[in-house]
C-alpha cells in the first residue's frame, strides 16, 4: 500500500493551489466571505480524502480484509461531517454556504483528477514481487 499512497504529495500540492485559487476567485466574485469560505471547503475536501487514505492504510496493517469496511465507515463519517458543517455554516453565516459548497466540490474534483492522473502514470505491479537483493 505504500506505493499506492504516493499520490498524497501531488494531491496535497494541487489542493494547495486549488485553495489559493478558491480564495482569489471567491474574493473577486463574492467578496470577503467567499474569500475564506471557498478555500475552507477545498481544505475540508482534501483533509477528508487524506483521512480516508490514512484510515484505510491503518486498517490494512491489521488485516487486508478490514480495508473495505474501513472505507465504508470513513465514507459515512465524512458524509455526516460535511452535512453537519454545511448546516453549521448555513446557520452561522448564510452568505458563506454557496462558496463553501463550491469549495468542497472544487477540492474534490482537484483531488480526484490528480489521483487519476497519478494512477494512470504510476507503475504499480499487479502482483507482489519478492524483494531480492
Amino acid at each position: 500500500m505504500k506505493i499506492a499512497r504516493g499520490f498524497l504529495k501531488p494531491c496535497f500540492i494541487v489542493a494547495g493551489i486549488a485553495t489559493v485559487l478558491a480564495a482569489v476567485i471567491g474574493g473577486i466574485t463574492s467578496g470577503a466571505t467567499a474569500a475564506w469560505a471557498a478555500p475552507a471547503g477545498v481544505a475540508l475536501a482534501a483533509l477528508g480524502f487524506a483521512g480516508s487514505v490514512w484510515a484505510i492504510a491503518l486498517a490494512e496493517k491489521f488485516d487486508l480484509r478490514l480495508t473495505l469496511p474501513m472505507a465504508l465507515i470513513t465514507y459515512s463519517v465524512k458524509l455526516a461531517l460535511v452535512l453537519t458543517l454545511l448546516t453549521i455554516v448555513n446557520s452561522a453565516v448564510p452568505n458563506a454556504l454557496l462558496p463553501f459548497a463550491y469549495g468542497i466540490i472544487g477540492g474534490a474534483v482537484a483531488w480526484l483528477a490528480t489521483q487519476v492522473v497519478w494512477a494512470y502514470k504510476a507503475k504499480i505491479p499487479y502482483i507482489e514481487l519478492d524483494q531480492r537483493s
